[in-house]
């Protein structure tokens, strides 16, 4: 399993499946390779929480785009540091499709996001991928946050391209383009 791989398939489910048909097969992924006592663990962590938090930082970058000329929003994560995240409102933008993520890294404003100490810790308990187990694990993390970010940016009215990765991620993911 390369987990890069499976990067880039989840981006792919983002404009063809429901949140939750990604979900269950993330879910069953991880159960499968890392066992179904860290799936549950993971599965039960409660969002509710961040996703308010989500909801509020998103509301904020949103006002940001309304005031100015903004192209996009990219929300990141660190996987390494608490979850740590931050919404970055940018003045430019490429399409997935052409495959140059640059513009993210040339922001205009950027807006405090949530942390997210529970998925931290399990993270840092297995690692990014140095073993089957841990790249289940990191995949089920990754999809629990994406459709966080995604449950509350449907929630929202979203007039610009919106995108999310985790810390050095590339390509980044596409939530709205």
């Amino acid at each position: 399993m390369n987990i890069f791989e499976y990067l880039d398939e989840i981006q792919a489910e983002l404009f063809q499946k429901s949140f939750e048909e990604i979900e269950a097969k993330y879910y069953e992924v991880c159960s499968t390779i890392a066992g179904i006592d860290i799936e549950k663990r993971i599965r039960n962590i409660n969002l509710d929480i961040y996703q308010t938090q989500l909801r509020s930082s998103l509301y904020e970058a949103l006002h940001i785009v309304n005031e100015q000329s903004i192209e996009a929003i990219y929300f990141e994560y660190d996987m390494e540091n608490d979850w740590e995240s931050t919404f970055f409102v940018c003045d430019e933008y490429s399409s997935l499709s052409e495959e140059d993520d640059d513009w993210a890294s040339d922001w205009i404003e950027e807006v405090e996001g949530p942390i997210n100490k529970e998925f931290a810790y399990i993270y840092q308990e297995n690692g990014f991928d140095s073993t089957e187990k841990a790249k289940a694990v990191t995949l089920f993390l990754v999809v629990r946050t994406v459709i966080a970010f995604g449950t509350v940016a449907q929630s929202m009215k979203v007039n610009v391209p919106l995108c999310i990765g985790f810390h050095d991620q590339d390509p980044i993911m596409r939530i709205k383009e």
